[in-house]
């Protein structure tokens, strides 16, 4: 087995490339080699721009790989060259997609989400919008037979050999709300804290990619993944500050229509994507790849905490000086002082 992956040295794809590995497939990794290689020794990197790939399609036709896995395809553009390349060269597709494609249907309640949820998401959305435009553009490709094509969709996924996904924070500056939260400062959740997230350890996630390889079943199929445990953001965030050994966390709620007008784009994501709720049905993906919810919360959380506290933790008291913090504490301070006179304090 002969297996090209785009990008390689991501979240989920570093942890789809040490079970690759460890199944002994022979691994290609084609990135534009900007982060740190952490690949192991018998991987076979090449630095290669994305916008080179429709130029690419007679190497790749020589090299005959068995699959092609592209986890950094974010536009129509990425998804035409992919066709250009891989068509009538390489079996089997593997195309990183996200949840976020069913934008428009989170925003209208329509849970849990499945892969027969309608698509759509506001044109503010271009992460959400690129991954819809892909997913069409590779579709139709498909039809015609030039590649068997397996569109897996994850939620959130944290973890794995990674060092730079700390806990997911709906403002973003994850690193400045851990900190934060050691600091015994109070941190801004969205809302009431009470919409339902989930999220899910990375090897449980590549895993499935790993699965859907040369799998008959996955061919021309689409599967979402996520994990099965849904949460309020204030019990995320209550299960980050349990596992790293804080003070139990003083959070601030705040309604997500004025986060979005104070914070500006650095709200973008809690207009769009993190005010709503992220339920999902995996029974398909549970079914045909063999996707497993191994890590709880706790446990992933845990993981992250012994490997990874210490920089994050650093990065974000780097950040406590920064206009970003600053601005947080006005909003902050500002709300509690007219709104909301104390903050909640959530037991551990």
């Amino acid at each position: 087995m002969k297996v090209l992956i785009l990008g390689g040295t991501g979240l989920i794809s570093s942890a789809i490339v040490q079970q690759l590995v460890q199944r002994q497939v022979e691994v290609h990794v084609w990135n534009r080699g900007l982060s740190e290689d952490r690949l192991p020794t018998n991987v076979v990197r090449r630095v290669v721009n994305r916008r080179e790939i429709a130029l690419l399609s007679q190497e790749l036709r020589e090299a005959k790989f068995d699959c092609i896995i592209d986890m950094c395809g974010y536009s129509a553009e990425d998804a035409v060259g992919l066709v250009k390349a891989a068509g009538n060269n390489t079996p089997q597709v593997i195309f990183c997609s996200s949840t976020d494609v069913f934008s428009q249907a989170k925003r209208d309640g329509r849970y849990p989400l499945t892969e027969a949820s309608p698509k759509g998401a506001p044109a503010t959305f271009q992460y959400a919008v690129g991954k819809i435009a892909s997913e069409e553009i590779l579709e139709r490709a498909a039809e015609t037979g030039i590649f068997g094509l397996t569109i897996i969709r994850p939620a959130e996924v944290y973890g794995a050999a990674n060092p730079n996904y700390g806990p997911l924070h709906p403002l973003w500056h994850r690193d400045y709300n851990l900190w934060r939260l050691k600091s015994a400062l109070p941190i801004i959740l969205h809302g009431e804290g009470a919409s339902l997230w989930c999220a899910c350890y990375a090897p449980d996630v590549a895993a499935a990619f790993v699965n859907g390889i040369g799998n008959s079943d996955a061919l021309n199929r689409d599967y979402n993944i996520a994990g099965p445990e849904w949460v309020t953001w204030v019990r995320y965030w209550q299960i980050v500050a349990d596992v790293f050994a804080f003070p139990v966390p003083s959070i601030v709620t705040i309604p997500s229509d004025f986060l979005g007008v104070v914070f500006g784009t650095e709200a973008l994501y809690l207009r769009e994507n993190f005010r709503f709720n992220n339920v999902h049905n995996c029974a398909r993906a549970t079914k045909e790849l063999g996707f497993s919810y191994r890590t709880d919360l706790q446990s992933g959380f845990s993981l992250m905490a012994q490997h990874y506290a210490g920089k994050w933790l650093a990065d974000g008291e780097m950040e406590a000086d920064s206009e970003y913090a600053k601005h947080y504490d006005t909003v902050l301070e500002s709300w509690v002082r007219t709104v909301q006179r104390d903050p909640l304090s959530i037991g551990t």
